[in-house]
């Protein structure tokens, strides 16, 4: 008991002696973090996307790899998917999954140890991925509305800049780490 009535007092005098600095930390990190504005930001936009989207039974991470299969020109392995989007891999094999399920995609190729396998779009994905163009043109409306007219070049030049960096848990993160 004493030990833990020592440690409490312990912890609360931490506490006592350092509530400016948490507190300015605090007020700098609300006032200046971009990390989360852009946060926020995304969780408002893709809730837009995320609402209009769910209407036809999509979610946007679907209509992201669905917009890639239709136009690839082959197989497409969900490592490249998930590099090309920057999406986790995890996150792009789930949706795969499911999407395969509805018959959305196609398995067209696997490995012998079964890690590895390629995707392309069915013609029930070609449906889906059509049916959504109104609730996609809603959502891209409302989203540029709300960003402004100079937004898609903006995110665009952002994006080019850090297009080399890959999601976290992707091919090209695990090979480097391996190097």
């Amino acid at each position: 008991m004493k030990l833990q009535h020592r440690r409490a007092i312990d912890i609360r005098g931490a506490r006592k002696q350092q509530p400016v600095i948490a507190d300015d930390l605090a007020e700098e990190v609300r006032g200046a973090c971009l990390g989360m504005r852009v946060a926020r930001l995304h969780r408002i936009v893709a809730r837009v996307y995320e609402q209009a989207l769910n209407t036809v039974g999509l979610s946007l991470p679907q209509m992201e790899i669905l917009t890639v299969l239709v136009s690839a020109t082959g197989p497409v392995r969900p490592t490249a998917l998930a590099a090309r989007l920057m999406l986790e891999r995890s996150t792009v094999s789930r949706n795969l999954a499911l999407m395969q399920k509805r018959g959305w995609v196609t398995v067209v190729e696997t490995s012998p140890t079964g890690r590895a396998m390629s995707v392309t779009i069915a013609a029930p994905g070609v449906a889906a991925f059509t049916s959504a163009s109104t609730a996609w043109r809603s959502a891209q409306t409302s989203a540029a509305t709300m960003l402004g007219p100079a937004a898609a070049s903006i995110l665009d030049q952002w994006l080019d800049v850090h297009r080399e960096m890959p999601a976290s848990g992707s091919d090209a993160e695990t090979s480097r780490r391996k190097e």
